[in-house]
């Protein structure tokens, strides 16, 4: 999506935070030559005062600035942020304050010098985040009045207890395990968390660990480069950067080989993905609903689970 050439884009705000007078003139000229209308700020002090009196619907600000950083200014936004999308301005190559950045909630970064189309594609994907978020409450309110959440439909008890705990957990960024029996609609709940999520507009990617084997599903996850391995001709994307700002379910996580299991846990925990074959690490933002038809715990004892891979399980 372009800004300004499917959509009107001149109700949305865009507050610009860069010290340097050149380049934040530059940067307000050009979003307001796509449509946007443009604040500026003159650092991360002024950004925050602005943010207040503005109500920007989306933030670009750079990590360093005079009196307060970007980095502060993201976290000082705290819950702000459910009503705005932050973008990190960074160094070229600073993958480190990308990642700090993105774990913060951030939604993405871009590097100086920023690449004008790079930066135009971006923002039409936050005005589309945006209208994922007004097509979320429409889902909200089918829910109360049909009874229908996505694909599952029901009245009863049981399914509105279902009903219930996908409206508690889609807003928030924890990764999540769903248990049940075979055939019960595990991968409905996980696109539906999805649907409701701030993420909707951003890819839904689905992988059965138990249909894979074992031999391809490292390079199915987490990618490969060319030549990593006989018959690896072509760079391919794992499902983490195929899944970037959206959700991956991993289903059947327990069928996952333990040593497997504990690389997933280091991903999970650095927020980076590094290709088989590769030497470097790819900043990611993708949250996790993993699904089982066993018992996690007894999984656990067994040998089959690696204890706190997946945070949150319900």
């Amino acid at each position: 999506m372009h800004p300004g050439r499917n959509r009107d884009t001149s109700s949305v705000r865009v507050l610009i935070a860069e010290d340097g007078p050149s380049a934040r003139t530059g940067l307000m000229e050009l979003v307001t030559a796509w449509g946007f209308d443009a604040v500026g700020a003159v650092d991360g002090e002024d950004a925050l005062m602005k943010i207040g009196a503005e109500h920007p619907d989306i933030i670009l600000a750079d990590l360093v600035m005079p009196r307060r950083d970007g980095l502060s200014l993201l976290r000082d936004l705290g819950d702000r942020l459910n009503d705005m999308t932050f973008i990190m301005v960074t160094a070229q190559g600073s993958v480190e304050s990308a990642v700090n950045a993105m774990k913060d909630g951030a939604y993405d970064y871009i590097a100086k010098p920023i690449d004008p189309q790079r930066l135009r594609v971006l923002l039409g994907k936050v005005v589309e985040r945006h209208d994922a978020r007004r097509e979320v409450a429409a889902l909200k309110r089918e829910l109360v009045t049909d009874g229908r959440l996505g694909r599952i439909i029901g009245k009863s008890p049981a399914i509105q207890k279902v009903f219930s705990l996908i409206e508690q957990t889609a807003p928030a960024q924890a990764s999540v395990l769903v248990v049940g029996e075979s055939g019960t609609g595990k991968e409905l709940v996980a696109s539906a968390i999805h649907e409701l999520s701030p993420r909707s507009s951003a890819p839904f990617v689905a992988i059965n660990c138990a249909a894979i084997p074992e031999g391809l599903l490292e390079s199915e996850i987490f990618g490969h480069e060319r030549g990593a391995f006989t018959g690896a001709t072509n760079q391919r994307l794992g499902c983490f950067e195929l899944a970037h700002r959206g959700t991956l379910l991993l289903d059947e996580i327990s069928e996952m080989a333990p040593t497997l299991q504990a690389k997933l846990l280091r991903v999970l925990q650095e927020r980076v993905v590094r290709r088989l074959g590769s030497m470097r690490d790819h900043p990611f933002d993708v949250r996790v609903v993993a699904a089982t038809n066993s018992d996690p715990q007894v999984a656990v004892r067994d040998g089959r689970r690696r204890k706190g891979t997946i945070a949150s399980t319900w």
